[in-house]
């Protein structure tokens, strides 16, 4: 499954530009005055300035990168971000997963992940570029009952339930482009950042699947 649109809000939308185009060198493919898009690999990733005065928007999303180019990922980011640690370490391995990632924040307070995954095999480079960022992996969305969601976006959608322990934290989908359910409330892994509820749109390649989440400002279209 790719994610081949996702739109996210943010009250801080000149920073997040000056962010991603300019520091990380991530490709503009459109703006205007309310929003811009980014091309990061096969997704377009578009910021939407809030309407609410007080509203921070803030999500969790993961980044799949070429897995041989690790190493230069975190090298390259590491230049140009502080990369957030966890017990003094700030990469991390999943052997479950059987990846390695790293995460930093944006102005925005997004917690951003690169994640290589090595069953998603590549050839290693001498250098990393955004050449090497393959698509948008995981969307966060925090929700009151996760089991009931991963069960309705198995049965409604026919998304496939992955790892994870099925009442707090349960990824639905593939390695390619997964929905991160967790409870309202929990804390973003590596912070103490508690999950909240932001509106969120993805749109899933070539797929006519559409849901609306009862309640809930999320929607697959």
């Amino acid at each position: 499954m790719i994610f081949e649109e996702v739109k996210f809000k943010t009250s801080l939308l000149k920073e997040l530009k000056i962010f991603y185009v300019q520091n990380l060198g991530i490709g503009l493919l459109k703006e205007d005055d309310s929003s811009f898009t980014l091309t990061v690999g096969e997704t377009s990733l578009t910021f939407i300035q809030t309407d609410e005065k007080d509203d921070r928007p803030f999500y969790h999303f993961a980044v799949n990168i070429n897995e041989s180019q690790f190493k230069l990922a975190k090298e390259y980011l590491s230049k140009r971000v502080t990369l957030l640690q966890n017990e003094s370490h700030d990469e991390f391995e999943f052997i479950d997963w059987n990846a390695h990632a790293v995460y930093f924040y944006d102005p925005s307070g997004n917690i951003v992940e690169y994640i290589a995954r090595h069953n998603i095999k590549s050839t290693a480079t001498d250098e990393f570029t955004n050449k090497d960022i393959l698509c948008i992996s995981e969307v966060g969305l925090p929700v009151l009952d996760v089991s009931n969601v991963a069960s309705t976006l198995e049965s409604e959608i026919n998304l496939p339930i992955w790892k994870g322990n099925g009442k707090s934290f349960q990824p639905v989908g593939d390695e390619h482009g997964l929905f991160i359910l967790v409870e309202i409330d929990r804390e973003w892994y590596p912070t103490n950042d508690k999950a909240q509820i932001f509106p969120v749109m993805v749109k899933i390649k070539d797929s006519d699947r559409q849901y609306s989440f009862p309640h809930l400002p999320y929607y697959i279209v």
